[in-house]
């Protein structure tokens, strides 16, 4: 069965795999689960950039100088020979961008957790998996894990008082997680800046979700009146630079969060203050609890009409789609309104 593959080194290089197949046999407290449908966007990008240090490339094992990206989406599980995991159960979780992954499942309430040994050291955030009641809704698979990050991102700011910042500047202004908290801010009445390419500049601004919305080559001073907060998804070092520059004192806090240019030339000298402090949602997920079940909920049900307005669902169904639009994602040319899932066969 196909596995989408990518270099360690050099994430420009893939290829399709043979990944895993239905296995005959399992080992005791094992189960085999098929990937029925999985989401891709920039999000993505930012796992394999940060695999190494965050160990993403722990979750699905691969051959030396290989790496497997790993993809939000819907899996159900063809055998079982543990107790935890139950066949026919579908549930949401991370899976490999291929067909098949076996699992060592321990007990959870609302699902299971994957207790496989290459896993100890990461999150448990990326170890769970939770049942999903009926087919699995499409929407929610592109935007779960996107707007849980907005939804985090926004509890953070207002729950420290935007450390004094008055207007918050957002990078990636296209993304999904970005808008999707420029939402949530316009809720609070807080003045935000979208910053995107040229090219996407009208597309941003018909999603009446920013107060301003400027191309990156326009930047120039004032970029903001009064004091500012800055969260980057772009991860461009010289755009950060530029940034820090522009709003000089005015900026109250910096927030790294994804890395969807990251291709940028290394930079690293240090940046004028404030120092920026990377976000990292499985913190913020622990540290919230049971909580940011009922927070996420309320949330959504506010952001969902607006996920329905401006997202179209495009669906990918074979391999070499898979492969295009992977190299589309990487060099930032994929569709900002489409939400990708991906379906690779369900046998």
């Amino acid at each position: 069965m196909p596995e989408l593959r990518v270099r360690r080194d050099d994430l420009g290089v893939c290829e399709l795999a043979a990944g895993e197949s239905l296995r005959a046999r399992l080992a005791e407290g094992e189960a085999q689960l098929v990937v029925e449908r999985f989401s891709l966007s920039a999000n993505n990008i930012t796992y394999a950039v940060k695999g190494e240090e965050l160990g993403y490339w722990a979750l699905f094992p691969a051959p030396p100088g290989w790496g497997v990206i790993p993809a939000w989406g819907y899996a159900r599980v063809v055998a079982s020979r543990s107790p935890a995991a139950s066949e026919g159960h579908r549930l949401f979780g991370l899976v490999p961008m291929g067909t098949y992954f076996t699992a060592s499942p321990a007990a959870h309430p609302l699902g299971f957790v994957d207790a496989a040994s290459h896993r100890e050291e990461l999150s448990r955030v990326y170890n769970h998996y939770l049942r999903v009641d009926g087919e699995g809704d499409e929407t929610s698979l592109v935007m779960r894990p996107l707007f849980t990050t907005s939804v985090l991102l926004d509890l953070m700011l207002a729950g420290e008082g935007f450390r004094g910042a008055e207007t918050v500047v957002l990078t990636s202004a296209s993304s999904k997680t970005a808008y999707g908290l420029a939402h949530l801010l316009g809720k609070r009445r807080v003045q935000t800046i979208g910053l995107t390419s040229a090219a996407r500049v009208a597309w941003v601004e018909s999603l009446g979700l920013y107060d301003t919305v400027l191309a990156y080559d326009e930047l120039r001073e004032p970029l903001a009146t009064g004091t500012a907060a800055l969260v980057d998804l772009a991860g461009h070092r010289a755009l950060l630079r530029r940034l820090h520059e522009l709003l000089g004192g005015r900026l109250k806090w910096s927030i790294l969060v994804g890395f969807t240019h990251h291709e940028a030339e290394a930079d690293e000298a240090p940046l004028p203050a404030p120092a920026p402090e990377f976000f990292f949602a499985p913190d913020e997920i622990a540290r919230r609890g049971r909580e940011l079940g009922q927070q996420y909920a309320t949330a959504w049900e506010h952001f969902a009409p607006v996920a329905e307005r401006t997202m179209h669902i495009e669906r990918i169904s074979d391999g070499n789609q898979l492969v295009r639009l992977y190299h589309d994602l990487l060099r930032g040319n994929a569709d900002p309104g489409a939400g990708y899932v991906v379906s690779l066969g369900d046998p």
